[in-house]
């Protein structure tokens, strides 16, 4: 587990200030997550194809290089890395 140590002379506070500041970039992942999900569905309708399996046969070189391939791509790793961000912050203690 990696520790950060943050110094203040008001530690009550900035502890308050950080745990808000979590929450509300929570929140904001969480729309990001959404947003990202509708897009998706949106292609997948549109493909006839799960964006998962869609993802590896676009690594593996099978579906070309149409601009809406590498769109959707794009989207997919963007799930991929607010999916992380979230779960990373909702394993932050505050001690």
């Amino acid at each position: 587990m990696t520790q950060i140590v943050v110094k203040s002379k008001t530690a009550a506070n900035v502890k308050r200030l950080l745990q808000l500041a979590i929450e509300q970039e929570l929140r904001v992942i969480k729309l990001g997550i959404e947003k990202t999900n509708q897009n998706l569905q949106r292609l997948e309708g549109q493909f006839g194809i799960k964006s998962p399996e869609f993802y590896k046969a676009f690594q593996d070189g099978k579906m070309g290089d149409q601009i809406d391939y590498i769109k959707w791509a794009g989207e997919y790793e963007t799930l991929q890395a607010l999916q992380q961000d979230y779960t990373e912050l909702l394993e932050i203690q505050l001690c």
